[in-house]
């Protein structure tokens, strides 16, 4: 009797391993990247040599109705070695009605980065001397549900998506069937609403914007946190340039609470704006570099209780980035140079940051 249950729990195990391989398919893509980072400039010393990799899961299959799926998570190294999955994301191909995902640390639907310039990476979200810098928020930092319009459903191949995330308490890595946590109404809000629009009107233009909207805060005198970005690039040849104009305004739930004394970082902030320009070159099918400027400024705002005008005073950051790419067949040999002026908002203060790297794709 044991020998025939041992049998049919065999058969049925392997009916359950041929019906999962023919459900979906799986594949195993990621980077392997290694740097060497100097820190320079009257308020920044440092070296350091690091190494991290990056290995993403992807697993495709179909559904009876002709719909299409995703399931994606990564594999990452965080600060001190330990390890970490994130990225996840389940997304369904609905055809010609467009797709809806669900996403965790994954699926933003920001566009600060759309301008595109950058050899080795764009901007300050490859490399930057800054301790905070009040960029603008991402429905990615929370779990989320996102619906992205088809491919050439609209003239001028305009995209539309939008993302709704229920608990912007619920940080991310949430398990499947966790109840999340209680959300009370405070000035950041208890939801996040992401809209976000692209379009490439004529050959080599891209254009696009996005905004990001809080609900549920208890905003009585003061400003609802929001942010948002209009960007363009526009290729020719082998020249690329590009601009990104970009603002944050934090969450206050009184505009004479703002008149807190502010520290000498981002974190204290009411309004940030941001801008880009660039440039870059491909020198050869090998070969890339790439120039480019951005701004930040932070904006205090301060109204004495008795008061009936507002104040504001502003300290502007800006940084310059150079970058060169070299590829060798499979590895990308990269140099970045960052040289900030008015580093962490603070007066002055000058760094620096030079990056040797060695990329690898598999």
């Amino acid at each position: 009797m044991k020998n025939i249950l041992k049998t049919l729990v065999v058969l049925v195990s392997a009916s359950l391993i041929s019906f999962a391989a023919k459900a979906g398919e799986l594949t195993v893509t990621g980077s392997a990247n290694a740097s060497y980072v100097i820190n320079g400039g009257l308020n920044n010393t440092g070296k350091a040599i690091g190494i991290s990799n990056e290995l993403k899961f992807s697993a495709t299959g179909e559904l009876d109705n002709g719909y299409s799926w995703n399931y994606h998570t990564e594999l990452d190294m965080a600060d001190g070695g330990a390890a970490s999955n994130d990225d996840t994301a389940l997304v369904i191909t609905m055809g010609d009605m467009g797709t809806v995902g669900i996403y965790d640390a994954e699926g933003g639907l920001s566009t600060e980065l759309g301008y595109g310039i950058g050899a080795v990476g764009v901007g300050q979200d490859y490399a930057n001397t800054m301790t905070q810098i009040g960029i603008g928020k991402d429905v990615s930092s929370d779990p989320h549900v996102a619906y992205t319009t088809p491919a050439d459903l609209l003239p001028f191949g305009v995209s539309l998506s939008v993302g709704y995330a229920p608990n912007t308490a619920d940080g991310q890595g949430n398990s499947f069937k966790q109840s999340g946590v209680v959300n009370a109404s405070d000035a950041d809000g208890q939801n996040a609403t992401q809209y976000k629009v692209t379009a490439a009107p004529i050959d080599g233009l891209k254009v696009g914007a996005d905004l990001y909207t809080v609900g549920g805060d208890n905003i009585t005198a003061g400003q609802s946190e929001s942010s948002g970005t209009v960007y363009a690039q526009y290729a020719m040849g082998n020249f690329k340039i590009g601009f990104f104009d970009a603002y944050h305004e934090n969450g206050v739930a009184d505009k004479y609470a703002s008149a807190s004394a502010d520290t000498a970082t981002a974190a204290n902030g009411d309004r940030y704006n941001f801008s880009g320009i660039g440039i870059e070159f491909a020198v050869n099918d090998a070969m890339s570099v790439s120039y480019a400027q951005e701004k930040y400024e932070r904006i205090d705002k301060t109204m004495a209780a008795t008061a009936s005008t507002q104040t504001e005073s502003s300290v502007e950051a800006e940084a310059d980035y150079i970058q060169v790419s070299y590829n060798i067949g499979g590895a990308t040999l990269g140099l970045a140079l960052v040289d900030t002026d008015n580093s962490d908002y603070t007066a002055n203060r000058e760094e620096r940051k030079s990056i040797i790297s060695l990329g690898m794709e598999f």
